[in-house]
């Protein structure tokens, strides 16, 4: 109210300023008020067009490449690339066949299997992991030789992770061409095709 008493006191020229200040002032306000979320809702759909836009040419160029790619497809096809995977595309067939595949290779390289026991099948995408856990007896070159087998065949075998531990004491001194066994233990996975598809 001291205010309004005072600005009373003041000229009317004075007054007069201070009104056209005040209504400038109000309208500034006002109109960014109103402008600012209109700018703002420009920018954000400006930024969706071009979101869009550059969606829209990547998608274009895809489908003009569309017979290429079916090209590689067949290719891809015509190697048989089923063959990389397990036969069976049940989790426990799946299992098994890994087992027996492991249990070949470690006793065609000389190795003895202490246990095999089957892990929970994984979904990874269009494809489901089998694991294996193997534990066995071998020296370092039969554990060479069971590596190099799971490696190098099909259908293709992964080793997850691998423990192997001495079975001798420290300091001891092996006979010249005797190699000792050691404890191994990995775990091996496949991938099977759900359903048997390509």
């Amino acid at each position: 109210m001291s205010l309004l008493r005072e600005v009373m006191g003041w000229p009317v020229d004075k007054r007069r300023k201070a009104a056209l200040g005040l209504a400038t002032g109000a309208a500034v306000l006002a109109l960014a008020v109103v402008a600012l979320p209109l700018w703002l809702a420009h920018q954000h759909y400006d930024d969706a067009l071009e979101d869009i836009d550059k969606r829209l040419v990547r998608y274009e160029r895809l489908a003009a490449s569309r017979g290429q790619l079916e090209q590689k497809l067949e290719g891809v096809r015509a190697l048989g690339s089923r063959k990389y995977f397990l036969k069976a595309s049940a989790a426990s067939l799946s299992a098994a066949e890994v087992q027996d595949r492991v249990r070949q290779f470690i006793e065609s390289a000389g190795g003895r299997v202490i246990s095999v026991q089957m892990g929970t099948a994984r979904d990874e995408g269009k494809f489901k992991q089998v694991p294996v856990t193997v534990q066995a007896n071998a020296n370092i070159l039969v554990t060479r030789r069971i590596l190099h087998a799971l490696e190098t065949n099909e259908p293709y075998l992964f080793v997850d992770s691998l423990v192997v531990r001495t079975q001798v004491p420290p300091g001891h001194k092996p006979a010249p061409g005797f190699e000792p066994e050691m404890f191994i233990q990995f775990d091996v996975s496949g991938y099977a095709i759900p359903g048997g598809g390509t």
